[in-house]
């Protein structure tokens, strides 16, 4: 997974995109680019850091062979738009969560209490909210 601070333009005839990943290479590219609007601030660095969450966590996603989803809040749903890649929660629906545990097989429990670790120190609210949730369902 490449992150890059460049726009990224796939095809000449195409608008930018946030990111791209292929299924058959197992390669992704995350753009930053349009995440600040070429200005990254103290108080805007949590907004953008998430949208980079967001946007990669949809790569990845590919490059384990998900293809999009119909749920609207689900990470793999993809976007169009900075509105609405922050109206998507950075995370899968537990459809997509089902078919990346049967690629890549992983302790869910310990997958969500790293999760609950890294959104409490990085200051994510909503996502640790949901991270502690899920965690209260696996329990």
């Amino acid at each position: 997974m490449g992150i890059t601070e460049k726009d990224l333009f796939p095809k000449p005839e195409w608008n930018y995109v946030f990111g791209l990943a292929s299924y058959e290479e197992g390669v992704g590219v995350t753009s930053m680019y349009r995440f600040a609007n070429g200005h990254l601030t103290d108080s805007n660095f949590n907004e953008s850091f998430l949208r980079l969450i967001k946007i990669s966590s949809h790569e990845i996603g590919h490059m384990f062979g998900i293809s999009h989803c119909l749920n609207a809040n689900c990470v793999m749903n993809g976007t169009n738009s900075l509105t609405e890649t922050d109206y998507h929660l950075a995370r899968a629906c537990s459809l997509c969560q089902r078919k990346l545990n049967s690629s890549i097989h992983y302790d869910n429990k310990k997958r969500l209490l790293e999760l609950k670790n890294f959104f409490e120190k990085q200051h994510l609210n909503t996502e640790l909210t949901l991270a502690n949730q899920d965690l209260n369902l696996v329990q």
